[in-house]
């Protein structure tokens, strides 16, 4: 397969190549190049700098565009040299530098042995001549009196250096003929010639598409076996050149025209170039040959060897040729296991008719057994090097998980080695809400332009409703093959054209209760087949055990700093973030104010009412306290049916706004206990440092005497501290 930069690479010379020939042309470049031979020597070499890495991309098996950017190299030379020898003899035929590369391409080109090429540049060369001759006006004159001088003067120059030009290239281009010739000869007198085969041969079996049904079926031998694409298997991981020697002694065995090896991507169902060796240069290298395509997916698909000495019977092509090549005998064999799993092909081929025998064929089962063993023990030791490193993430991991103390931490961690495991795109959390009985998409790792977070979809249909209601994990390989079968979360959500691989993966507590969802995704197809489905299902287990433990150590911590009855923080945790704000207040100067305040004749409400209603009661007054305050504010339990809130940053004024809007919600709220509508009302002291305090408990023994002088003059409402209170006790 062509590389992706080959084409815009070659069409880029063929670009700077035209325009140094518009500018060689304009006579831009004359002054300097006709009047200083030095420079037209440089000149010359730098040319066939150029034209020498366009004709070196022509013979590495991308001869589409790359003989382009050599044809277009060829004219420019043609151009430049014409154009220079018109001016001034000095530059005449042969003498011009850039004459010499006429010379080398013919020469590098008829080695090859192919006439078509040979003879196409010979021709280009003298077509591009015949062109000079018109555009200099030489032709102009004809039928004139003069015109038979002026043309013998134009052409005669022209007719050494051409003919020398032509034999320069018939010659080379003979003797590799006769060599071809020789080695075909040789092999055609070998005993045993095959008979030719039946003129109707088998069709190609249709492939069928598997359909991506969600499943948590534990992997196959053969998923074990191969690794998947995000170890590199088919790239720079010691695959390369794999069967380089197999192929050249089967090339060498053989006298075959080419020698391939391909290598089977499981995967994909494709069968790569893997190595080759031939006496042709359109091969191309990195070819991906789907499964049942072209006599290599026949083999492929049937698992059985096939031979023919006369290729023109089958409709199947080779597939592995750039340009059309008079192929008319191919060998080729399935790489097989034990198992009979399939793990490439070799292939030989020739020009001749019936070239190979059935010893050949018994040969090459030999080199393909030998391939086998090669593959085989490669992937072996591919699988147990990412085996290794998964095992080292698995260890990493479980250190991590367990300094990880918060929930948010455990996923911290997670979303980090799933990135060491596999490449992936976006990963996302899921929860339940046991309120309105809907999934929340509860975190998104990745860009989101389709999905939100807080966003709540029905647990009725799509994937994570399935995953979800079956606790099973979904593994789909083509996604947007299928976009409109299977949706995510709704039937109408926006489609993201960037999904290939989807997996989504139940996380259970201890007690094997669903927790959530960890859905990861990628833009690669198959990205989370096989082995890598079993990994992170591995480690999303020792997750799942860090999130429990997190979650009861938040619960213990919760027990710890919150007040059970009215979960407001208890008094300890009061007197705690009281100290720190005090020291906030002092280091930056800014206000700090405290409320205190109690239940009105809450004793005479408990000895009616009893206490499992004043417990309800302090639970309502609770609820109120945190309906009335900031998010910044800090509201606690201190003691009874005595409350507390730490309003950081705020002077007298805002103190006294919070503190009456508490009052207000308290004093219209009604407590409903079985068929009794009760209302209760509460009384407030304030007090601000640095106004009336400069430390914690002098502040709060302040807010304690406003609360009391509320209470002294009639109760239910606020009151500030001011000094003028301290005076009077």
């Amino acid at each position: 397969m062509p590389k992706k930069n080959t084409v815009p690479a070659n069409a880029g010379l063929a670009v700077l190549f035209a325009f140094l020939a518009g500018a060689a042309v304009s006579g831009k470049a004359d002054p300097f190049l006709l009047h200083v031979p030095l420079l037209s020597w440089g000149f010359g070499l730098i040319l066939l700098a150029c034209i020498a890495t366009a004709l070196r991309g022509a013979f590495v098996g991308r001869p589409a565009f790359a003989r382009l950017g050599a044809a277009f190299g060829l004219t420019f030379l043609a151009i430049c040299a014409v154009h220079f020898s018109a001016h001034d003899a000095t530059y005449g035929y042969p003498a011009s530098s850039l004459f010499i590369a006429y010379y080398a391409v013919v020469l590098l080109y008829a080695s090859l042995g192919a006439a078509q090429v040979w003879l196409g540049v010979v021709a280009l060369i003298l077509c591009t001549e015949l062109w000079s001759l018109f555009a200099a006006g030489y032709l102009n004159v004809f039928g004139s009196s003069e015109w038979r001088e002026l043309l013998l003067h134009r052409v005669s120059p022209l007719v050494r250096p051409m003919a020398g030009l032509v034999l320069s290239g018939l010659i080379p281009f003979v003797i590799g003929r006769i060599k071809t010739a020789g080695e075909k000869s040789q092999k055609s007198t070998s005993p045993g010639r095959p008979a030719p085969l039946e003129a109707s041969p088998p069709r190609l079996a249709a492939t069928q598409a598997s359909s991506p049904i969600p499943t948590s079926a534990a992997p196959s031998k053969t998923q074990i076996m191969m690794l998947e694409q995000d170890t590199g298997i088919y790239n720079k991981s010691g695959m390369d050149d794999l069967l380089s020697s197999v192929v050249y002694f089967m090339s060498r065995n053989f006298k075959a025209y080419s020698a391939l090896g391909f290598v089977f991507d499981p995967q994909k169902k494709v069968f790569i170039l893997n190595s080759f060796h031939s006496k042709n240069y359109s091969i191309i290298a990195g070819l991906e040959i789907p499964l049942g395509k072209g006599i290599v997916g026949r083999v492929g698909m049937e698992k059985n060897s096939f031979m023919s000495g006369d290729l023109s019977l089958y409709p199947e092509k080779l597939l592995y040729y750039g340009a059309s090549e008079a192929i008319n005998s191919a060998l080729v064999v399935p790489i097989l296991s034990d198992a009979r799993e399939l793990l490439g092909a070799l292939v030989v081929d020739s020009m001749d008719k019936n070239w190979f025998t059935e010893q050949n064929k018994d040969t090459m089962r030999r080199f393909s057994v030998l391939a086998a063993a090669l593959i085989t023990n490669v992937r072996m030791r591919l699988y147990q090097e990412k085996a290794a490193k998964s095992f080292q993430i698995f260890y990493e991991a479980s250190q991590q998980f367990i300094t990880a103390l918060r929930t948010s931490q455990v996923f911290d961690v997670l979303f980090r080695m799933i990135g060491l495991l596999t490449p992936a795109t976006r990963m996302i959390t899921v929860t339940f809400n046991e309120q309105t009985r809907r999934g929340v998409v509860h975190k998104v790792v990745g860009p989101s332009p389709d999905i939100a977070e807080g966003l709540e979809f029905p647990i009725n249909a799509g994937l994570y409703s399935y995953s979800f209601t079956k606790r099973a994990i979904v593994n789909i390989g083509a996604f947007q093959a299928y976009r409109g079968k299977y949706y995510r979360f709704l039937d109408n959500e926006s489609s993201n054209p960037a999904i290939q691989s989807l997996i989504i993966i139940p996380i259970f507590d201890d007690e094997q209760r669903i927790l959530g969802l960890l859905s990861i995704e990628s833009d690669a197809p198959n990205q989370f087949a096989g082995e890598t489905e079993k990994y992170l299902s591995t480690l999303l287990g020792n997750a799942s055990v860090a999130i429990t433990r997190a979650q009861l150590y938040q619960k213990m911590e919760t027990l710890a700093t919150t007040d059970g009855l009215t979960l407001l923080n208890n008094h300890r945790t009061f007197q705690e973030v009281l100290a720190k704000e005090v020291e906030r207040s002092r280091r930056y100067g800014r206000p700090l104010s405290l409320l205190m305040m109690d239940i009105d004749h809450f004793k005479k409400f408990n000895d009616t009412y009893g206490h499992p209603v004043g417990d309800l009661v302090l639970k309502e007054i609770s609820g109120c306290i945190r309906q009335s305050i900031r998010i910044n504010d800090i509201a606690a339990r201190y003691g009874g049916e005595e409350f507390t809130v730490i309003i950081p940053e705020t002077g007298p004024e805002g103190a006294m706004v919070i503190a009456e809007r508490i009052r207000r919600t308290v004093e219209q709220h009604t407590i409903v206990s079985l068929d009794n509508r009760l209302h209760v009302t509460i009384s407030l002291g304030c007090a601000v440092m640095p106004l009336v305090a400069t430390a914690q408990q002098p502040l709060i023994d302040a807010a304690d005497k406003a609360l009391y002088f509320s209470k002294e003059r009639g109760r239910n409402r606020t009151t500030l501290f001011s000094p003028e209170m301290g005076q009077q006790e």
